[in-house]
């Protein structure tokens, strides 16, 4: 095992090593699955703060933009303080943070704050990044991290989604707020005891942060946010707020990519953005997450179809990490081999999510199980991190070393913040559109001349009647009773509307993708680490 010493963790001389790793891991624990708002409670909290879903998912994705907004200063304020002194202010704000949020019922607060937690959340990424990439990968190979790092990091993801299902059903929404900040007590308490001050601590310089670019593209990337989430609930155009912001965001970005492009020293480079292996792998990441984000789909499936309660909904995506397991330990033997094309693992990968999507388009019905669940998204975990691990490596294979902090900014911002953000409102408004659609085809065919619904009809009545109702009331209950069948159907088939068509695309994708030339050669070069954070 290395030392504190090779991995530069500033212990104490009385701590022993292994405490010293230790200690690294229970900091990245609640590192990974802290956030300001968070999913898993989203019904709980929608209930007793009457705000609506999206309040919550647009938190989540705040933070998801806070960390991409750091990343670019992060390495200047990491080489300017100890360690010890950044954990010890960065965690005890966290803390805070967190506790502000549990106390408070104000949505627009939780997202502002959910974007803060994220900023902070990025210096001690790569804090914990430079210690653990020497643990996992003594040789400092990318791939090898990596095949580590992702399936680490997006485990934590979902346990913080199962742990805050499961308080939010038992107790109560702010307990995740409170089990976190209890995690980041013990964290803070751990730091003040075990680490020690390495070197003194001095100022950034305030034009080295470049706070006036930081405010531009943060306030435009949380408007271009804000109108994604919100759209549907919003009536789009008919919203004022959306119809100022459809306009001044766009301005924003294209404010600040052009003061990038021409200023000399720029908060972030645009270099990355003019390679193609960069531009592709970002696409293809896009689409990644674009696909694994369906997973709103399932949700409609199990709560609408099957009715399962939000505790089994959430517990359901542990099943995601073998998927998760298996793809790394894919990647980690397929780039340190290195006997087959890059293009049969990207095909492989896809075909992971042309069987998730199969599964669910064949399978789905009123009468499928919730075990029938299992294998789709141990399939659609597998693809996931396949992909991701392949096109994190492909698209830095040939960037120059001082450009990957700004590679891990646009990288971040297109899979963690835009392509999600984008793929969850398109879900959520094709669904609605195909169900009322299948709403109006099925309520036009259901009369008494049906037989089908005569009889459904006649058999709601007399129970009714039976129950000792009144005629006028009888009728009414037997009405509803249709009516929520064919909410039921017009929804089973919107789903599968829109399941088979996603088969289709990624079945096209996977096909595609098979005769890519990613590469010439089979071999890929071995890259070593820097200062990345994807």
């Amino acid at each position: 095992m290395m030392t504190a010493q090779q991995l530069d963790i500033p212990v104490r001389r009385w701590v022993p090593d292994w405490v010293a790793v230790g200690l690294v891991f229970f900091i990245i624990l609640p590192v990974t699955m802290l956030n300001g708002t968070y999913t898993g409670s989203m019904v709980e909290v929608s209930n007793t703060l009457g705000a609506y879903t999206e309040d919550i998912t647009i938190g989540y994705y705040a933070a998801s933009a806070g960390m991409a907004i750091a990343y670019p200063i992060v390495p200047k304020v990491l080489n300017s303080f100890s360690s010890k002194s950044l954990l010890l202010v960065d965690l005890t704000l966290q803390f805070l943070l967190s506790w502000i949020c549990a106390r408070s019922a104000n949505t627009e607060l939780l997202i502002t704050f959910s974007f803060v937690i994220g900023f902070l959340k990025g210096f001690l990424m790569l804090w914990l990044i430079r210690r653990i990439k020497f643990i996992f990968s003594p040789g400092d190979v990318r791939s090898e991290f990596y095949a580590y790092f992702y399936p680490l990091v997006f485990s934590g993801g979902q346990l913080s989604m199962i742990v805050t299902a499961l308080l939010a059903y038992h107790y109560d929404w702010k307990y995740m707020y409170y089990f976190m900040m209890m995690m980041l007590i013990l964290a803070i308490l751990f730091v003040i005891i075990l680490l020690r001050h390495d070197r003194p601590s001095k100022g950034v310089p305030l034009k080295e942060l470049h706070l006036r670019e930081m405010v531009i593209i943060s306030t435009g990337l949380l408007m271009l946010i804000y109108v994604i989430t919100y759209g549907k609930i919003s009536d789009w155009m008919a919203s004022p707020k959306i119809c100022v912001y459809i306009v001044i965001a766009p301005l924003l970005v294209a404010l600040f990519l052009w003061e990038q492009f021409n200023s000399p020293k720029p908060y972030v480079s645009l270099k990355p953005m003019f390679q193609w292996k960069a531009i592709l792998g970002y696409f293809y990441m896009i689409l990644v997450m674009f696909f694994s984000t369906s997973t709103t789909l399932l949700s409609n499936y199990m709560t609408s179809i099957l009715r399962v309660d939000n505790v089994h909904n959430y517990t359901l995506y542990i099943y995601l990490l073998p998927g998760y397991l298996l793809g790394a330990f894919i990647c980690f033997w397929w780039f340190r081999w290195q006997r087959w094309r890059f293009r049969f693992l990207i095909a492989g990968g896809m075909a992971c999510f042309v069987v998730f999507f199969g599964m669910l388009y064949f399978t789905i019905s009123p009468d499928s199980t919730y075990e029938q669940l299992f294998v789709p998204l141990f399939f659609r975990g597998l693809g996931m991190m396949v992909l991701l691990i392949a096109f994190g490596l492909f698209v830095v294979e040939d960037l120059n070393p001082k450009l990957l902090i700004y590679n891990a900014f646009f990288l971040i911002t297109f899979r963690a913040v835009l392509a999600p953000v984008m793929a969850s409102a398109f879900y959520s408004n094709m669904l609605y559109r195909l169900q009322q659609k299948y709403m109006v085809q099925l309520s036009e065919n259901m009369t008494m001349v049906d037989t089908l619904a005569a009889s459904r009809y006649t058999s709601a009545l007399g129970n009714n009647l039976a129950q000792g109702h009144g005629i006028d009331e009888a009728m009414q209950l037997a009405t509803n009773s249709l009516y929520s069948v064919l909410q039921e159907q017009s929804m089973l088939l919107a789903l599968k509307h829109m399941l088979g068509w996603m088969f289709v695309v990624t079945l096209v994708i996977a096909v595609i993708s098979r005769f890519v030339p990613f590469h010439k050669t089979v071999r890929v070069p071995v890259v070593r680490m820097g200062e990345d954070m994807v």
